[in-house]
């Protein structure tokens, strides 16, 4: 294990990262209707500061780990699990700075602070899930559109970062870093057990996925400004959200406060295409057809939300007080896509509907969308994976000398494969059972249901959840403690819990 030379590596992406915390300065290009209270310039102070700390911390670090024959040696697995988890966490502490400095009242710059009181863990909860694409918010009360643009505009930038993948996009915009070691640290960021490189070359593979999310993100926004009463500010914020599977809005009820049908409908259909695999893009692109239709996992997730929308559809115009069938359906179609790809917009407040309807929703946001897509869950692959070994087992209880594997897109998949998606699925019941019963002990008015969900939110990388956590609240109530071990759920969540645990491991520290 190279620990100098994975050190210098991430000083040197949280010197970048600091760079990239002066984007939300694009805001002076396409203003909304600025506060007199909290003019641009003032709210800009938040970033210019982080950004300076930021950098300044990096360069310190490189310098400090900076060493010319570590630099020449290979890195190992060991270095890619730790480079994965370090650069996702580190990403999230340094991005809550611009939270931090916007609730201290610095030089007279911040007159009405975005978080009272426990400044430090908020900003990190909140930074945390924006770059995980959770969207979980603990903004209290939710802050006005014209006094916090910067703000605002950063939450759901971290989460289109977060979309494609912080490591992704080092690879593809450093690659003098990433040579070798992007190989093992992509392959621990979590995308499902069965992932397709679409060319040969990790680096063309990674700037081919750069492009097709800038073309979606492209396609989005100007649907949103040119079709609907959008302004420019709120089309961006909603396109970076959706893209990414996030889900932030720039207000507090998110896309309620619009009512619009266009604006659902055009958002319900990108969160469908956010949760597909990049590769099927690509395949769609260059006119593979054929791999698009022998791609199990894509029509699987095609039936599986069909099943879903159907289900909501029919068991809220059934169970709920809805005056027409065309409520339910715009209601009912709009919630189902977007919990079931994690993304979390909410267009109703799903609380409010009847149990059946909400059992069907909390099993589907579990799921989440395929492999190689911005979603979170525990990926499509999986559940197919599962399914058919089910099947070869019954079948083995028949003929007992049945020779049979697990096959996805025609392909069989190693036993090793196989044995690692039902540990993935054992360790992920436990700690959504542990983590849940430790809410429940940490807090004094959290109902179990609200304890359960919020969990579950937060490692599918959803954000809403029922009773106390529903569309109409948020996260700002919960402790100190208990909002720690939901940040780190939402890290496990998007690491895919392997990668993160890995590091817990004493043997994995011992040079061997």
């Amino acid at each position: 294990m190279n620990l100098q030379k994975s050190s210098y590596l991430i000083s040197k992406f949280v010197t970048y990262f600091g760079f990239f915390l002066l984007a939300p300065l694009l805001v002076f290009l396409f203003p909304y209707e600025s506060s007199t209270v909290h003019p641009l310039y003032y709210q800009a102070v938040p970033f210019v500061l982080s950004s300076i700390i930021t950098v300044f911390i990096g360069k310190m670090l490189s310098s400090f780990f900076y060493n010319s024959k570590s630099i020449k040696e290979d890195l190992t697995r060991k270095d890619g699990f730790l480079l994965a988890s370090l650069i996702w966490l580190f990403a999230g502490i340094f991005g809550s700075l611009p939270y931090i400095f916007s609730s201290l009242n610095l030089f007279g710059f911040v007159s009405s602070p975005i978080f009272q009181s426990n400044i430090l863990v908020n900003s990190i909860f909140e930074s945390i899930s924006g770059i995980t694409t959770t969207g979980a918010t603990a903004l209290s009360p939710f802050p006005e559109v014209a006094s916090h643009q910067f703000l605002i505009f950063w939450r759901s930038l971290c989460q289109w970062l977060g979309g494609i993948g912080i490591i992704l996009l080092v690879l593809v915009i450093f690659p003098r870093i990433s040579v070798g070691v992007m190989q093992i640290a992509t392959d621990q960021e979590g995308s499902g057990p069965q992932k397709e490189r679409i060319t040969p070359r990790l680096y063309e593979t990674g700037i081919t996925l750069l492009y097709i999310y800038i073309g979606l993100s492209l396609v989005l926004g100007i649907l949103l400004y040119s079709l609907t009463n959008l302004n420019l500010f709120d089309s961006i914020i909603h396109t970076l959200s959706t893209v990414s599977s996030g889900g932030f809005s720039s207000y507090p009820l998110n896309l309620e406060s619009f009512d619009s049908l266009l604006v659902e409908s055009i958002v319900v259909f990108f969160m469908f295409l956010a949760g597909i695999s990049f590769a099927v893009f690509y395949f769609l692109i260059t006119g593979n057809y054929k791999k698009i239709l022998e791609n199990s996992e894509f029509k699987a997730y095609v039936l599986i939300n069909l099943i879903l929308i159907i289900s909501v559809v029919f068991t809220v115009n059934k169970f709920y007080d809805f005056q027409t069938f065309y409520e339910s359906l715009r209601y009912g179609i709009f919630q189902s896509v977007s919990l079931s790809t994690g993304t979390g917009f909410t267009s109703y407040n799903f609380d409010l509907w009847s149990k059946h309807t909400k059992i069907i929703l909390l099993i589907f946001m579990i799921l989440g969308g395929c492999s190689g897509s911005t979603t979170g869950g525990i990926k499509i692959i999986r559940l197919l994976i599962i399914f058919k070994r089910i099947v070869i087992e019954i079948k083995r209880r028949v003929s007992p000398n049945i020779v049979s594997t697990v096959k996805i897109n025609g392909k069989s998949i190693d036993e090793e494969i196989v044995s690692g998606v039902f540990s993935f699925m054992g360790l992920y019941i436990f700690i959504c059972t542990v983590s849940a019963i430790l809410i429940i002990v940490l807090e004094n008015n959290v109902t179990a249901i609200s304890a359960f969900s919020a969990v579950l939110s937060c490692i599918t990388n959803v954000g809403p959840g029922f009773e106390q956590v529903n569309p109409h609240h948020h996260y700002a109530f919960f402790s100190t403690s208990s909002k720690i071990l939901l940040s780190f759920l939402m890290l496990l969540g998007r690491l895919e819990i392997f990668t993160i645990f890995a590091l817990l491991i004493p043997s994995f520290w011992k040079k061997y």
